[in-house]
């Protein structure tokens, strides 16, 4: 397991701490036995592996969010009742 969360950490740029946070180590190093370093890399940054969504969490914790650092839409809206209020606007 630490060798597939080293090699996912020099391929993806994130540590292997930010790995592990994501919980879903071990679900990727089953999926990713004999993949290619590309996989790999997919894998993480999309949360897709061979065109399937493996699971919920694997959406949310795609790394290509944390590396725009946003939500993945649809995981973490404003709250109820946040329509009612105006959205701010953006510095110019």
């Amino acid at each position: 397991m630490d060798a597939f969360v080293e090699l996912s950490a020099e391929l993806t740029g994130f540590s292997a701490e930010e790995l592990r946070s994501t919980g879903l180590v071990e679900q990727y190093a089953v999926l990713a036995r004999d993949a290619s370093p590309a996989e790999i890399i997919q894998l993480w940054y999309t949360g897709v592996w061979r065109g399937v969504v493996p699971s919920a969490r694997a959406y949310a914790e795609g790394l290509a969010w944390k590396a725009v650092g946003v939500a993945a839409p649809g995981t973490a809206g404003p709250g109820f009742g946040s329509w009612e209020r105006r959205p701010r606007s953006s510095a110019g």
